[in-house]
């Protein structure tokens, strides 16, 4: 299965401490030698051009491989329904470049962790982001939440329906529970409740007059 880290810089590598903190490059190490992933840039540094960021890799010692960068949006037009008015906007803009670089690219079945400070992302990518500290960069606990959202297994199909008919049935008895203890507790309401209904329907049924009357 691929795995990928979309990396951020500012914020993840680097700190108010300086550029590429040693500790959060030792924890990017971390993460690498535990989910043997591929690293795709989603800094604002790729603009620079992959071989000046695979020369920044080779100046200051950084872990694994630049495997890509992600593309970049430049802007997203909308109008109005009549065509009067055109805007421009960047928002969650990095979401859209990861998306896009995943449709490109990406092979199924795969995972993949967002590292950055910010949440400039899509919706249905909230549970891959790992939303940094950036006073103090990649840490020990987010490396943790980022190797698990790398190495969570693949829940075949069988499984899935499995667990779905597990959750109903346990609905379905607690509806039973539910349902006995109020004919436990308020018997009354239940019988008074119950001939109301039949009453009705009687009524209704006499009432309504079937082809087959005459």
């Amino acid at each position: 299965m691929e795995k990928y880290i979309f990396l951020d810089f500012d914020g993840v590598l680097n700190t108010p401490k300086g550029k590429f903190d040693q500790k959060a490059i030792g924890k990017l190490r971390r993460l690498l030698e535990r989910c043997d992933a591929k690293v795709i840039i989603s800094s604002t540094w790729r603009l620079q051009g992959v071989e000046y960021i695979r020369q920044l890799w080779k100046e200051h010692h950084l872990p694994g491989e630049v495997t890509d960068l992600t593309p970049s949006c430049n802007s997203i037009t909308f109008s109005s329904a009549d065509g009067t008015k055109e805007w421009q906007c960047l928002h969650e803009a990095k979401g859209l470049e990861i998306a896009e670089w995943l449709r490109l690219n990406a092979k199924e079945p795969y995972h993949y962790v967002i590292l950055d400070d910010e949440e400039d992302i899509l919706f249905n990518q909230r549970e891959h982001l790992v939303k940094v500290d950036g006073s103090k960069g990649l840490d020990k606990a987010d490396v943790r939440v980022a190797i698990q959202i790398l190495n969570t297994k693949e829940i075949s199909q069988m499984k899935r329906w499995f667990y779905g008919a597990l959750k109903f049935i346990a609905l379905y008895i607690l509806m039973v529970i539910v349902f006995m203890a109020y004919v436990y507790w308020y018997p009354g309401n239940i019988v008074m409740n119950t001939n109301s209904h039949f009453l009705m329907i009687q009524n209704s049924l006499h009432q309504y007059h079937f082809p087959w009357q005459k």
